[in-house]
């Protein structure tokens, strides 16, 4: 026999071993099915985790249906391809006779497949006795396989009956995830257990006939129902549950404590669970150290004394100092209820039932915690806050509905709602929309009156007409800016003209040789840049010399071409101007309707992987992303929202107080938001109850579809007689006395961003004069212990990385002198590569300098990558259509279309639209080979790649150091806001606040925290952003330290001089840690080491504060900034130049 045949008999027999092992042997899988459906779940997995929540449970259905298909496609091959091997080595001699055959692979692999399915065939026939034994064999191996899969697909759905069937075996009220001890229910009517050992024997039976079809049929275990109460990681967990509360919830001498079955239950589920311990590869830990029997007294009695004071408490529940012992001694209480005995009537006895149960207990959670990260359980329990498993609180339903006057969001469904919704997304208000159309309404329209009246005159169009067209284009920015004002100055656009006259004339002036060109390329970039210190119209009019002068430069303007150029300028910036009256969409209401939607819609998303995030307990590379891609789209439409609502608007009639008071509510639901995401992200683990994690995705589910329900327009933009009132949660809901505290937190977070975003959309205009409000709710409480994300990398933070260019116009003349060098160079290399296309190395040199080094690298790779895929459309297009005009000028529509509509949000689509309409326009004209693309490509590397280089030599600004210096401006804000509300407490509250002062300092913040995160987009997108201690742990923090400042504004404007008991001696020593933390904080960004930091305070425990004040509230947020300050402090600065810390003379007032 060949090595073919070898390989052959290898491949059939380590298929039907793994058939056998599979389909009839009890303890061993398949080695090559368990790992191919290993495999096929996993990949499942991945997949379905970027699904959404709504569509995931239809496919997570298909996954046993899958494997079995891989798998029975797996045998079939393998069984197929081993003979067709064997047989193959049989054809080079007599071994077959053929009558129309082939004795190659195909062949050989056709007649095994035929001899399989005992069809057979006659092309194919056996010559020798060898070959006729082993295709008769096939035929036998066939018939055998086919039963042997009957048996495996009986056995792999008879576990999943099993499995149903185990479910089944737990009452469920209510439809919650499940409840052990309340399942029990049922079985002890009056506090008398009935047909106790029956059920227990039910449920042994059920268990058993699972675990043995598991050892048989690996494969069933990755069944999913696509319902949280039908699944493996459920059934385990009531199972250990309703164990553990029989066996250990009521004193050993109640009968219920010694029934039979317990015994037999609790060992069959040790050795399932030491069965799985090496298939699921947990990593299993020491039983904690279970507490001596005096400690086991005190948390006892701390834990009775905690809820029978439950709904009383002058201060939040402390998370409980042993965990494990509260969760004995709910257990306990639970099963005391359930059978009508006071628990812990002998605590003796208790001790010694939690020495046993705590093993157990431990293994079972190690056990349901490892089956439920392989299997990706993720429980949501979202009916409302009724029937809530485990908790002693939250009893109370939330309602399921927002306001409700007009038709909702959700009334609209299907493909049309779909890209509706993503389109405003995209394009709040289809602000960029309507710009890309009048920019190309302008172009055309120039281009179709320059090129008429030459025809007229007897001259050539096409150079002149695409001049005009050229010039609408870059002109529209700035005619779009005073088309949105208010009279004549709508005809402000008209300045554009200036520049446009002012280039051509000095293009008729230079001569047009290599150095003068180089030189006046150099200096028009300089003004055109240092135009920007005066805005963004005079940074438009900038880019308008530069751009005119750079065409004209291409097109080799003489002086008699001056007037007619100079003409075709005036009609291209008169279009500019008149289409900004052509009506599209609604007008500045329209935007703000959109905007709102926009943000509305951001906020509903920005909860999606939240719920994931706390309903798996994991926190992921993949979940990061997709909480800061939704937190990212969230700033984006707040942004465009806010920017709408600085303007005022007859349609609107809105005071400025009233537009301020908007824009604050906005940026309150931002930061809560922001908060709520933080909260979640700190509730990942293992330390919070499967029913819990249930219950609060649940909430959060619920509060996304609370907002997706909300009417169309805001109350502020409707009738404010509409009854459009905000629907909140009762504010007496009391603490959950058993969540743990990050748990707490994050249902804190819920609520209040319920409160604000409620706040933000049912106000009435009435409502938004005075004070923006109260945001949180009357009863809502501070997110307590909470923990600031996390800082920037230790070694990178400081403001030592690059030279400051101070001064108050050092940006614009810094970014002058950089353009003015790199576009020169370009110009000058550039012709070293090409004497006719060199002038297109000058504008990358000129569009990607940034305001750092890093924005100017991240603009240069995408204006590259931009180009060389714009070059390969633009090519293919003209491959496609070649010149035919009538196809050619719609497709230059669209890339003057596209190229518009994505220059404000994505650099790298606007440099591809404007290369391909490029290409284009030269193959129009003619002018279009292979050459004419490489030169274009190469010659946008050598302006991109100068710029760089320039942007980091010349007067550079680093990232890091802008980003340090920007959040440092930021942070004095804070300090000054700060001030402002403890220089109010400190008098007593009795002087009048300055509320429109307040208001104007927090709008500011809005826009600097707006700066801070334009500053560290080129850092977000470099490796290790994501990490704990990367970029976006600072955001975080700096989110975190806005966050808790507008809370500590909106409790001081609600404190009441009465409330206020401090003295001015306490409130003093406040402030003044207060504004030391602070002070350490900035010298950390400057890069400095400060002396010392002030202990984090404790003002609210310290003065006995009851917790459901304002006051409280006031202290709390005040601990809070503390906290995240001295976090801050610590995270910015290298461990070996972090302060140390001192005791705070707050602690001795």
């Amino acid at each position: 026999m060949d090595a073919v045949q070898w390989l052959g008999i290898i491949i059939l027999a380590l298929t039907l071993l793994d058939i056998f092992l599979t389909a009839l042997d009890y303890d061993d899988a398949g080695f090559l099915t368990h790992a191919v459906t290993a495999w096929v779940w996993h990949a499942i997995r991945r997949i379905t985790r970027k699904m959404s929540r709504g569509r995931r449970p239809a496919v997570l259905r298909q996954v046993t249906g899958i494997q079995i298909v891989v798998t029975v496609g797996m045998w079939v091959g393998g069984t197929i391809l081993g003979y067709a091997l064997i047989y193959l080595g049989m054809m080079s001699g007599q071994g077959f006779l053929y009558n129309g055959g082939t004795d190659d692979v195909f062949g050989a692999i056709y007649f095994s497949t035929a001899q399989l399915s005992t069809v057979g065939t006659t092309q194919l026939v056996p010559n020798t006795d060898v070959a006729r034994i082993i295709s008769v064999l096939e035929a036998l191996t066939g018939i055998v396989l086919l039963f042997l899969i009957l048996a495996f697909l009986f056995g792999v759905y008879g576990v999943i009956s099993a499995l149903r069937s185990l479910s089944a075996q737990f009452y469920n009220p209510g439809n919650s995830i499940g409840d052990p001890v309340a399942s029990l229910k049922p079985y002890f009517p009056g506090g008398e257990s009935r047909d106790l050992d029956s059920k227990l024997s039910s449920i042994a039976d059920s268990f058993s006939s699972y675990t043995d079809g598991v050892r048989l049929h690996h494969s069933a275990y990755y069944f999913q129902s696509g319902r949280d109460t039908f699944s493996l990681p459920y059934s385990i967990r009531m199972l250990s549950g309703v164990v553990a509360a029989l066996r250990w919830g009521l004193p050993r001498s109640h009968p219920v404590a010694v029934e039979p079955m317990l015994l037999p239950l609790t060992d069959q589920f040790l050795k399932f669970a030491d069965y799985m311990h090496p298939l699921l590869g947990w990593t299993s830990t020491d039983v904690p150290e279970t507490r001596s029997r005096g400690e086991f007294r005190r948390l006892i009695e701390e834990n009775i004394e905690l809820h029978r004071t439950a709904g009383h408490r002058s201060a939040p529940p402390a998370e409980s100092e042993d965990p494990w012992v509260a969760r004995f001694a709910r257990v306990n209480r639970r099963m005391g209820e359930l059978v009508r005995l006071e628990p812990f009537t002998d605590l003796d006895d208790a001790y010694e039932r939690y020495v046993e149960w705590l093993p157990f207990a431990y293994r079972a959670q190690q056990f349901t915690d490892a089956v439920g990260r392989d299997l990706d359980y993720q429980p949501v329990y979202a009916p409302g806050f009724a029937d809530v498993p485990e908790t002693t609180a939250l009893e109370t339903t939330v309602p399921e509905t927002g306001p409700a006057t007009s038709t909702p969001k959700s009334a609209v469904s299907g493909v049309r709602a779909f890209f509706a919704n993503r389109l405003t997304l995209i394009d709040p208000g289809y602000i960029r929309l309507f710009g890309s159309l009048r920019v190309l309404i302008a172009a055309v329209a120039s281009v179709a009156v320059v090129a008429i009246g030459l025809e007229v005159a007897g001259k050539d169009p096409m150079p002149t007409a695409t001049f005009g067209g050229m010039i609408a284009m870059f002109a529209g920015g700035v005619a779009a800016q005073s088309g949105a004002r208010p009279g004549l100055a709508k005809f402000g656009g008209m300045l554009t003209l200036v520049p446009v006259v002012v280039a051509v004339g000095l293009i008729t002036l230079v001569p047009h040789e290599r150095l003068p060109s180089v030189f006046a390329v150099a200096a028009l970039a300089f003004v055109g840049v240092l135009l920007s210190r005066f805005g963004p119209l005079g940074a438009g009019l900038g880019r308008v010399l530069f751009m005119t002068f750079y065409f004209s430069l291409l097109l080799r303007l003489s002086p008699d071409d001056f007037w007619l150029y100079a003409l075709t300028g005036l009609v291209s910036v008169t279009a500019s101007v008149l289409v900004q009256f052509v009506p599209l969409g609604h007008g500045h209401v329209g935007l703000v309707r959109g905007g709102v939607r926009a943000f509305e819609n951001s906020v509903a998303n920005s909860i999606d992987p939240l719920v994931d995030t706390v309903s798996a307990a994991r926190w992921d590379p993949d979940l990061r992303k997709r909480v800061h891609s939704g937190l990212d789209q969230l700033h984006h439409t707040a942004s465009f929202l806010g920017g709408q609502l600085t303007k005022q608007d007859p349609a609107l009639d809105f005071s400025a107080e009233q537009l301020n008071n908007l824009r604050i509510r906005l940026f309150d639901v931002e930061l809560a938001t922001v908060n709520l995401s933080a909260a979640a992200r700190d509730a990942t683990g293992s330390g919070i109850r499967v029913p819990v994690r249930a219950l609060l995705a649940g909430e959060l589910e619920q509060l996304q579809r609370h907002i997706r329900s909300y009417p169309h327009l805001p109350a502020w933009m409707g009738d404010s007689e509409d009854g459009n009132d905000v629907i909140r949660p009762p504010d007496d809901v009391p603490d959950p006395v058993d969540w743990p505290l990050p748990a707490r937190r994050l249902h804190h977070a819920a609520r209040e961003l319920r409160f604000a975003v409620d706040a933000l959309h049912s106000a009435r205009p009435e409502d938004l004069l005075g004070s923006p409000g109260d945001t949180e709710g009357a009863g809502s409480v501070p997110a307590a212990e909470a923990k600031p994300a996390a800082g920037e990398p230790k070694s990178s933070s400081a403001p030592n990385g690059g030279r400051v260019f101070g001064g108050p116009a050092a940006g614009p003349i810094r970014r002058a002198v950089q353009a003015a060098l790199s576009t020169g160079l370009a110009l000058w290399i550039g012709g070293s590569v090409s004497e006719t296309y060199q002038y297109w190395a000058a504008l990358p040199a000129f569009f990607v300098l940034g305001e750092t080094d890093g924005e100017t690298f991240l603009k240069g790779m995408q204006r590259i990558v931009g180009t060389v895929a714009g070059a390969a459309i633009g090519f293919g297009f003209a491959i496609v259509v070649g010149t035919d005009t009538p196809v050619v000028f719609p497709l230059l529509a669209l890339c003057i279309l596209a190229s518009t509509y994505f220059r404000p949000v994505s650099y790298v689509l606007s440099a591809l639209w404007i290369t391909a309409f490029v290409a284009l326009l030269y193959d129009l004209l003619g002018k279009l080979d292979t050459e004419t693309i490489e030169l274009r490509v190469v010659e946008t590397a050598i302006g991109a790649g100068l710029a760089l280089v320039v942007a980091a030599i010349v007067l550079p600004t680093r990232t890091r150091t802008r980003l340090s210096s920007d959040t440092s401006q930021l942070v004095r804000n804070v300090q000054d806001v700060t001030g402002v509300c403890l220089a109010h407490l400190r008098s007593g509250s009795a002087g009048n606040l300055d509320r429109q002062e307040l208001a104007r300092r927090e709008l500011a913040l809005t826009t600097l925290v707006q700066k801070v995160e334009a500053t560290a987009v080129p850092l977000r997108r470099s490796s290790g952003a994501l990490d704990v201690r990367g970029i976006e742990g600072r955001l975080t923090a700096l989110w975190a330290l806005l966050f808790y400042t507008r809370r500590l504004v909106s409790a001081t404007e609600r404190l009441s001089p009465d409330e206020n008991v401090l003295t001015d001696s306490q409130w003093g020593v406040i402030q003044d840690v207060n504004e030391d933390n602070f002070e350490a904080l900035l010298k950390a960004l400057a890069g400095e080491t400060p002396s010392a930091v002030q202990e984090d305070m404790k003002a609210t425990d310290k003065y006995d504060i009851p917790h459901y004040t304002t006051l409280s509230r006031v202290l709390r947020s005040l601990e809070r900034i503390d906290q995240t300050v001295t976090f801050m402090v610590e995270e910015v600065l290298p461990s070996e130049g972090r302060p140390s810390r001192i005791t705070s003379p707050f602690r001795l007032v």
